[in-house]
């Protein structure tokens, strides 16, 4: 069994409590316009290009073993995948995102910095993407991480099927759950798919993990940071019995990103709350009994 893994971020102190590792995991069913990881969307590697890096020197041109790569860049038209172009590159101009793990090399990623989880009290969290399309991997390598003593945690947008994922998400010891809109056809707008299963999947997953799971909202201004919609998600919670939200402000750090697969960037239409818009947020929630983090 093997899985996608594009990233792994050693030191966290925001995706669960302690010190943490986080692995990141390729592929997601969403397709949201202010994604900061637009590398993650794909279920399979792509090339990735640094054009402030590239050197000009052509070998990843001449090299090319079946020729269809004709200049640097990330677009390459019949590529066979053998990444030679990437090999040759002098200056790293271009790289993979996403290489295959099976669960020992998982394992062995996860547990490198383990000193750090025992003396804070962190652990591993998975991301992505979205972790839960890999749903049997990560409950293989959550029992192994449970073995260890590791406690894991999961931030996820609960978009695939209750069938796929229930097992995992039994096993997982906190599930930060992102909720982008509570208006399905908002959330579609925005995400490329509308929220029926994420909400239907959240009633579940509160069900089973009660104050274990923790939802989590993308406060993106044009998107979803007016009061009806927080309003909206702060009775949710309350409905299915959680007590506490995180409030994620939205930034564009992972807009470089995006010149570097080729992709074009959405977010320039978003803007981040201000101080005073989030204190009003932040309060609204707390009115209605709901303990609120911002940052996570």
């Amino acid at each position: 069994m093997e899985a996608l893994i594009f990233n792994v971020q050693g030191y966290s102190i925001h995706d669960g409590g302690g010190i943490r590792t986080i692995l990141f995991f390729k592929g997601c069913p969403l397709t949201c316009d202010w994604c900061s990881n637009p590398e993650s969307q794909k279920f399979e590697p792509q090339f990735e290009f640094n054009e402030a890096d590239c050197m000009g020197c052509g070998l990843c041109v001449t090299q090319c073993p079946t020729q269809v790569r004709k200049a640097p860049g990330v677009y390459v038209d019949g590529c066979a995948g053998c990444h030679v172009c990437v090999d040759v590159c002098p200056t790293a101009a271009l790289k993979i995102d996403g290489k295959k793990y099976d669960v020992d090399g998982a394992l062995k990623l996860a547990l490198k910095d383990k000193a750090f989880y025992e003396q804070s009290g962190g652990g591993v969290t998975f991301s992505g993407g979205e972790a839960l399309c890999h749903a049997d991997f990560i409950s293989e390598l959550t029992d192994r991480l449970h073995s260890e003593g590791v406690n894991v945690a999961i931030e996820t947008c609960g978009a695939v099927p209750w069938d796929k994922i229930k097992t995992a998400v039994q096993k997982i010891d906190t599930v930060l759950y992102d909720l982008k809109h509570m208006d399905s056809g908002q959330h579609k707008v925005f995400t490329g798919m509308g929220n029926e299963l994420i909400l239907d999947n959240a009633r579940k997953i509160a069900q089973m993990k009660g104050k274990d799971m923790i939802i989590r909202i993308p406060l993106i201004g044009g998107v979803n940071a007016d009061e009806e919609n927080i309003r909206r998600t702060g009775a949710f919670a309350k409905k299915i019995g959680l007590s506490e939200i995180h409030l994620l402000p939205y930034h564009r750090f992972g807009e470089p990103k995006y010149r570097k697969i080729g992709k074009e960037y959405m977010g320039e239409a978003f803007s981040t709350p201000t101080d005073a818009e989030q204190e009003k947020l932040t309060k609204l929630l707390e009115n209605m009994g709901i303990a609120v983090v911002i940052g996570g």
